[in-house]
């Protein structure tokens, strides 16, 4: 099993600071640095020019000055042979000695029961053949310290010492989860699915690629009778972020946010394969003649994407 780990960075010294915490509690074959900038400074690492060397008048459905960079990493891995893709932001620091080992155990081996009381071993619940979960495509993970909190919440009710709960959870058809990109991972068949819609440069959004991109493969999931799963493993989140810039970052999106996973939710499907469906998904939000420009655009990105991953 060949497992890549993706980082997005546009602090190449931040990097240098967590990475060999990386070294030791990766456990990744090959970890892919994108650069979010012009000229990589990092050796090895991708940068803009190597999205335009690749993705060529395609370039645009990346996204620059924004963590969605990294999913031209996945991109990269997925063309790397790669059979599960993870991604850490660059201020996370995975917890124990086998970050990826902990999310493959969590796509490939979540057992198939489980108690209806946590922490409870209920009457009926078998001894020995709990069995597995053959359908978990992308898993969530956690983080301790700073949580992930928009704006708003950062300003309202600040939180320094997180601790999340251990353990995995499913949501359920229907439900959807907010998708933090710090801490995640996938197996190769959900790659389709996980486009990060273009924001920062160019773009009137931010700090919601990894939730929209979250929206769009919940939809995909579902459709495909996937699921998608969230905690264990945890990592620690070291840096806070700023709440006032957090606030102004997410002004222009927190309306549209209201709506897009309605938008997304609305669709109704009908083929089968992950590309297929991605693709599907993309020309209905590229056609639909009720929303902005925006949406329509990553409809037409999300097109683009599948058609590198299939070409």
């Amino acid at each position: 099993m060949k497992k890549i780990a993706v980082v997005a960075t546009n602090r190449p010294e931040q990097l240098a600071r967590v990475r060999p915490y990386w070294v030791v509690r990766g456990g990744w074959d090959r970890l892919i640095v994108v650069e979010d900038g012009p000229e990589a400074t990092i050796p090895g690492a991708y940068c803009w020019k190597d999205i335009d060397r690749e993705l060529g008048e395609d370039a645009w459905i990346i996204s620059r000055r924004d963590c969605g960079i990294k999913a031209f990493g996945f991109l990269m891995a997925y063309r790397d042979g790669a059979d599960v893709i993870g991604t850490l932001d660059d201020d996370c620091v995975p917890i124990g000695h086998d970050w990826m080992g902990s999310h493959v155990d969590v796509l490939l081996a979540s057992p198939a029961w489980a108690s209806s009381v946590p922490g409870l071993r209920v009457r009926g619940l078998p001894y020995n053949n709990l069995g597995r979960m053959q359908n978990v495509m992308i898993n969530v993970g956690l983080w301790s310290g700073v949580p992930d909190l928009d704006g708003p919440s950062g300003l309202l009710n600040p939180v320094r010492e997180f601790k999340p709960p251990r353990g995995t959870t499913f949501a359920p058809p229907g439900r959807y989860v907010p998708m933090c990109g710090m801490n995640l991972a996938f197996r190769r068949a959900a790659t389709p699915l996980m486009y990060f819609p273009f924001q920062g440069e160019n773009s009137p959004y931010r700090r919601f690629d990894d939730i929209w991109a979250g929206v769009i493969a919940k939809k995909l999931c579902d459709h495909l009778g996937w699921a998608m799963a969230f905690g264990d493993p945890i990592v620690e989140h070291t840096r806070a972020s700023d709440a006032f810039k957090n606030l102004r970052a997410e002004a222009a999106g927190i309306e549209l946010n209201e709506t897009f996973w309605k938008i997304v939710d609305g669709v109704v499907l009908a083929t089968g394969s992950p590309a297929e469906a991605a693709h599907e998904l993309g020309w209905h939000l590229r056609h639909n003649a009720e929303v902005e420009g925006y949406v329509n655009r990553v409809g037409e990105a999300l097109q683009i994407w599948v058609r590198h991953l299939t070409t």
